[in-house]
């Protein structure tokens, strides 16, 4: 075999070679080229921030409606005892402070027995006048234990409100007609105030069945 028959066959094997070794090549190419358009295309889109999607851990815990913890019912009563309580116990501070601080105005005047007001001496006035603020006292004793009470249970304070117009819809709709009553026969808690629990709610329910039966056993005596 000559020289240049040797080197036909040396260029022919190396164009071969470089030929399998581009087409091996040419897909990584092509998948790196893809891959850079890819992400250039979501760079020019996204900008500097990555879009992120919200991982089942983030929505799993996120609060619904369904999670939400609502207001039970005896959860309800309780706070409504508690309400009332409040009411109750604040009546005694405000009675006496307005009573103390009437009588320390109105019983240390200096009187004039000759002054009457109206025909009437003026200490049997101041004393009126301190019993008057005693009782004003009193009265607004339920609202400042009521304010001071809802001030405390904000955070419920929606829920309370949609319980106590529930509340007095059931009590509207099972309480007894009070035109009925008698003195043998009064009137069960018409208001329902005295409710706070379940069970005292079904005792309640069976006290206005109980002066139902009563009443309409007293009709039938009558007639």
């Amino acid at each position: 075999m000559s020289a240049a028959a040797r080197n036909v066959g040396l260029t022919a094997g190396a164009s071969s070679s470089r030929m399998v070794a581009s087409a091996f090549r040419q897909p990584a190419l092509a998948r790196s080229s893809r891959a850079l358009s890819s992400s250039s295309s979501n760079s020019s889109v996204n900008g500097p921030f990555k879009a992120t999607t919200p991982s089942t851990s983030t929505t799993s815990t996120s609060p619904t409606p369904s999670n939400i913890d609502r207001l039970s019912w005896g959860k309800y009563l309780q706070l409504r005892r508690s309400r009332r309580l409040a009411g109750m116990v604040t009546t005694i501070p405000t009675t006496f402070l307005a009573g103390a601080a009437a009588g320390s105005y109105f019983l240390t005047l200096e009187i004039d027995p000759s002054n009457s007001i109206a025909g009437l001496d003026p200490i049997y006035i101041n004393a009126s006048l301190t019993l008057a603020c005693t009782g004003l006292g009193w009265l607004t004793g339920p609202t400042v234990g009521t304010s001071i009470w809802a001030l405390l249970h904000r955070k419920n304070a929606k829920q309370i409100a949609q319980k106590d117009h529930d509340f007095y819809e059931h009590i509207k709709r099972n309480r007894v007609d009070p035109t009925r009553q008698s003195v043998q026969n009064p009137v069960p808690d018409y208001y329902g105030e005295k409710i706070g629990s379940i069970k005292q709610y079904r005792q309640w329910l069976r006290d206005q069945a109980a002066f139902r039966r009563k009443a309409a056993h007293g009709l039938e005596q009558d007639a």
